[in-house]
């Protein structure tokens, strides 16, 4: 009898001590993975108002408000080079052009920043100093 409370003892202290180790690993994944999710919803939604823009052959005005919402930023700090009222995000019809600039969101070491340049290519990258795998460190 003895002999199997050691073996549960040292099977309970091994136990805590791997579940130690990985919890801290599994966070740091949980919070590359919702990084990564986040960078590809925000390039969908720009895509879809570029996509909308040149099939209504009209320009479209992105307020600011509306990505952030749209991204469900919880936790997220969001930042911006545009401005609503002097200087919208635009998407230009039907060519599909853009105003230049860049939108970022930053949580702890997570830093992501989608690109939009005049030509309307939209892109994102990772700003930080954490590694994020699948996205490319910005330049």
């Amino acid at each position: 009898m003895p002999s199997s409370l050691l073996e549960w003892s040292v099977c309970s202290l091994l136990s805590l001590i791997l579940m130690g180790a990985g919890v801290p690993a599994m966070q740091n994944t949980t919070s590359q993975l919702e990084a990564r999710a986040l960078a590809l919803r925000g390039l969908n939604l720009l895509q879809a108002y570029q996509a909308r823009a040149q099939a209504q052959k009209r320009h479209i005005k992105v307020p600011l408000t509306f990505i952030k919402h749209a991204l469900d930023t919880r936790g997220w700090q969001f930042s911006s080079n545009y401005d609503d009222e002097t200087r919208p995000l635009t998407f230009y019809a039907p060519q599909g052009y853009a105003r230049a600039g860049r939108l970022n969101m930053h949580k702890g070491e997570l830093h992501l920043r989608w690109v939009i340049s005049a030509l309307g290519r939209v892109r994102y990258c990772n700003a930080g100093t954490a590694e994020l795998p699948g996205v490319a460190t910005c330049v």
